[in-house]
This record gives structure tokens, C-alpha cells and sequence, in this order.
């Protein structure tokens, strides 16, 4: 009967020393591989020069003013073709995801001065909330310019979604078929981890 007791007690004494045991042995072997972002970050964050910019109605904006909020940016061409129209639909429904911490974030379609501007009033109407941007040939160049990632730019129909931070740098980029639900994870993440905006 001792015998038995004796092992038991051996037991217990290893079951405790394992438990104690094994976070060490997960700290030591284990290596977590950390967030995955969906969307290709920019390295190192581009600052976006200020570019003089007007809203759909004439009036003089500059690029400085988005900042201060999480912007949700497309660039878009003269006309909107469906890919364009998805893009617009999913950076509105990626704000308003944020819920709680959807002020903090905005989104944004600039279009070139000459030709954009009335498809892009209708399309901004369809989403509430929505800041509609033109630029005239040589500003909207010149921001597009600075949305470069790889050779891919907004001037030769890129299409793809980008981020802005509140101080105005370029953090990533999505393509034309980005998925909402893994933009919305990064963003959410973004918001979480930021304390500006």
C-alpha cells in the first residue's frame, strides 16, 4: 500500500513539475509567427507631399487636410468601371465596419479634373459619408505619382485601395480584388495598436 502511495505521489509531483514546466519549454521552442497583414505594406511609410486639390463642388482642398484620420483612399480615372464601383463600395462598408472607431477613419475618392467629376458626384452621393476629391492634369499627376508601388500607379490603371495614416504617409496598398473582410482585419488592427487618428 505504501508502494502505491509512493508512486502516486511520484506522479503528482511530475504532472506539477510538467505543468510549471512547459511554458518555459513553448517560450523556448516555440516561435510565433506574428500578424500577417493581407495588404502589401509600404517599407519604410511614405509621407505624401501636399497637393492642392479641390472637393467635387469647386471648392480648394489640399491633401493635408485629410490628415488627422485613418484615410481610405481610390484613385480613380475619368470614367468608373465595376472595378472602381466595388472599390468605392468596399472601402465605405470597411468604415463603417469599424464601428465604434469608425470616426476615425475616412474615405476617399479623388478623380482627375477633366471628365471625372460628374460620374464621381453621383458615386459619392451613393455613399454617405464619402469625401470626392479632382485635381487638375498636373496635381492629380502628381499625387498619382506618389501612390507608386512597384511599377504599378493610379496613371496607368492600377486600381488599387490604399491607407493613409493621420500624418499623411502612405502606409499600404490593396489590388482591385482585395477582400473586405481581411482590409478590415488589417485596419481594425491598425486603429488598435495606433494612438493617432
Amino acid at each position: 500500500m505504501a508502494d502505491k502511495k509512493h508512486t502516486s505521489n511520484r506522479w503528482q509531483v511530475l504532472l506539477i513539475a510538467l505543468l510549471f514546466a512547459a511554458p518555459l519549454v513553448a517560450a523556448v521552442f516555440w516561435k510565433p509567427t506574428g500578424y500577417i497583414n493581407y495588404g502589401a505594406l509600404v517599407e519604410p511609410a511614405r509621407l505624401i507631399e501636399d497637393v492642392k486639390l479641390e472637393t467635387l463642388d469647386g471648392t480648394p482642398f489640399n491633401f493635408s487636410h485629410l490628415q488627422r484620420k485613418w484615410t481610405l483612399l481610390y484613385v480613380g480615372g475619368q470614367l468608373c468601371n465595376q472595378v472602381c464601383k466595388d472599390n468605392l463600395y468596399k472601402i465605405q462598408q470597411v468604415r463603417l465596419a469599424q464601428s465604434k472607431n469608425a470616426h476615425r477613419v475616412q474615405s476617399v475618392y479623388v478623380v482627375p479634373a477633366d471628365g471625372g467629376t460628374v460620374d464621381a458626384r453621383s458615386l459619392v452621393d451613393q455613399h454617405p459619408g464619402m469625401i470626392g476629391l479632382t485635381a487638375r492634369t498636373a496635381a492629380f499627376k502628381q499625387l498619382a505619382e506618389q501612390f507608386k508601388t512597384n511599377s504599378d500607379t493610379p496613371l496607368n490603371g492600377a486600381q488599387r485601395i490604399y491607407i493613409v495614416d493621420p500624418l499623411g504617409n502612405l502606409m499600404m496598398s490593396y489590388p482591385p480584388d482585395a477582400d473586405p473582410n481581411s482590409m478590415n482585419k488589417d485596419l481594425k488592427r491598425l486603429l488598435k495598436v495606433s494612438q493617432i487618428g
